[in-house]
């Protein structure tokens, strides 16, 4: 099953995408070996977290134990604490300069870092930039390593579903996942982003989604307004497909390899 044929799938009124890329070594600095993607729906999607590895990095890792808190446990505190004291405008220039990819600060909100609207390439090649950078830049290099060791509750199953696809070790898959239902929307959104070392090659592969949530709104929303953990609800709904995107992307790009 390919990526289109996972989205070829999805219930009215639904919007996801997913794209992969294969580098050579992380010193590699040309383009990309070989490249995919997918979508259907919206072109571009309000990010969540997914964005916290690449704040930490151009932030230059943050205060004591702040990049670490952002990263392995989503900590939202940490990592606003570096977003603002960037401020934001300069840590998204900072991100362009360093990923070559140009995003912008949320026109509706443009304090919130989970506001700012992306898509799956814009994310493959930013991570793409990060992984390449984890080889000599030692902040790079301890947010794919955070990556690595994110709270299992919090990775979605990705790093086994990745792992078994590619032939590597669970524990060597590097992931970041966002998910947030935002107020005004009738939609949660569930994102994920992962990198894995293969055969000497970079492999990355990032998803969005955006799946209707009719049910229980009400109560979503107290949880979220009141701090509590609202991620098995982002599990149950959107964590099959996350992992089956991020696996079936893998077999696109292994496909473009064999030919």
């Amino acid at each position: 099953m390919t990526a289109a044929d996972v989205l070829a799938g999805l219930p009215d009124g639904a919007s996801a995408q997913v794209a992969g890329e294969v580098f050579g070594t992380p010193q590699y600095g040309g383009a990309p070996l070989r490249a995919v993607a997918a979508r259907r729906g919206a072109a571009r999607l309000r990010c969540a977290s997914v964005l916290k590895p690449l704040i930490v990095w151009v932030a230059g890792g943050g205060r004591a134990d702040d990049g670490e808190h952002a990263i392995r446990h989503s900590d939202n505190a940490a990592t606003n604490r570096m977003w603002h004291a960037g401020p934001p405008p300069r840590i998204l220039d900072r991100l362009a300069v360093a990923t070559g990819v140009r995003w912008r600060q949320a026109g509706a909100d443009p304090g919130s870092f989970g506001g700012v609207e992306v898509s799956a390439t814009e994310l493959v090649a930013a991570y793409g930039a990060l992984a390449r950078a984890s080889a000599g830049d030692p902040v790079a290099a301890r947010a794919v390593g955070w990556m690595r060791a994110v709270a299992p509750e919090q990775a979605f199953g990705i790093p086994d579903a990745v792992a078994d696809t590619l032939g590597v070790p669970a524990a060597s898959v590097a992931v970041k996942a966002g998910w947030i239902g935002y107020a005004d929307e009738t939609v949660l959104r569930t994102h994920a982003v992962a990198l894995a070392e293969r055969d000497g090659e970079t492999v990355v592969v990032a998803a969005l989604t955006a799946l209707p949530y009719p049910a229980d709104r009400d109560r979503y929303q107290q949880e979220l307004r009141a701090g509590r953990p609202v991620v098995d609800v982002h599990e149950a709904l959107a964590g099959p497909l996350l992992r089956d995107l991020l696996a079936a992307t893998c077999r696109d790009l292994a496909r473009l390899g064999a030919r």
